[in-house]
């Protein structure tokens, strides 16, 4: 995986972006974002991208209470 700092804060914006669209109820077809990535990248990603969507469930679940 290409290590440098642009490109894994570009990953990691983009993974945070998409599990805050899905927490607010926009769908979000993981397979499609990830679609052209290699495998790597893709496990990276979306390893990220489920730790967003748990932190932002998380935080909209202590907002509500």
């Amino acid at each position: 995986m290409d290590n440098s700092i642009y490109s894994l804060k570009n990953f990691d914006f983009l993974a945070r972006t998409f599990a805050i669209m899905q927490v607010e109820g926009h769908p979000v077809d993981i397979n499609a974002v990830t679609g052209n990535m290699d495998d790597e990248h893709r496990r990276w990603f979306c390893e990220r991208y489920a730790y967003y969507c748990q932190k932002e469930r998380e935080e909209k679940t202590l907002i509500l209470s």
